[in-house]
């Protein structure tokens, strides 16, 4: 039995990615997921226990190399990613094991140890913000990269409270998601900016947010950063 509220986020959940995807493909969790974390790990010298289990720490540790290393630290992390997603035959497990909750949901092969709702979405969104890192914000980051890394030392509570916020208000009351969604992303724009006072590095937290929070909620597409300054 769950909560009136826990059911509807699952419902919209599965609908979502049922939209999505309708073959809703499960992640076989022991020989893709796991083979495919521990290349992951090795490659940046993290603790072998890292992965969806404990996508806190797994966070935690991603982003500690954009902190410690600056630039160097998106370079590493990000040709590490390129062979995450390449370690993945057939390609299609990557989208189940890496890009979609339900695919975590249903894993297969999970050894009696299944993943919650909460460790599958927040395991999707560290590889929906790699895409985001390694794409489009590479550039960005590397032309600010003091600043930036800056951030990833000194305001990491702040951004886990950003995360939790979000967490907590859209599970309670999903059918606001959208408006959590561009809450939690000004909520980087502003910590980016503060550190930073340049409006492409507020643009940069801003979508580094908005593009992991959009993939567990597709349906707020139409939300999207301004390039400018606030106050």
């Amino acid at each position: 039995m769950c909560s009136t509220n826990y059911c509807l986020a699952v419902f919209v959940l599965v609908g979502v990615v049922a939209a999505q995807n309708p073959s809703l493909t499960a992640c076989d969790i022991n020989n893709q997921l796991n083979v495919c974390q521990s290349q992951f790990n090795q490659l940046l010298g993290f603790d072998a226990s890292l992965g969806a289990a404990k996508y806190q720490d797994l966070r935690s540790a991603i982003e500690q190399s954009y902190a410690n290393n600056q630039a160097y630290g998106l370079l590493t992390t990000c040709d590490a990613f390129k062979q995450y997603k390449q370690c993945y035959q057939p390609k299609e497990q990557f989208y189940a094991c890496a890009q979609n909750p339900y695919g975590l949901l249903t894993g297969t092969n999970n050894n009696g140890a299944p993943l919650t709702q909460d460790q599958a979405n927040g395991y999707v969104k560290i590889w929906n913000q790699l895409d985001f890192v390694c794409g489009a914000g590479f550039s960005i980051f590397a032309n600010s990269e003091v600043c930036g890394s800056s951030v990833f030392n000194n305001q990491t509570a702040a951004m886990r409270q950003c995360d939790n916020d979000f967490n907590v208000k859209s599970m309670a009351d999903p059918a606001q998601a959208c408006a959590y969604v561009e809450i939690a992303a000004n909520c980087y724009f502003q910590l980016f900016w503060n550190a930073c006072k340049k409006p492409e590095m507020a643009y940069w937290g801003c979508n580094y947010e908005r593009t992991g929070t959009n993939l567990l909620f597709p349906q707020c597409s139409q939300i999207f950063c301004t390039f400018h300054e606030r106050v």
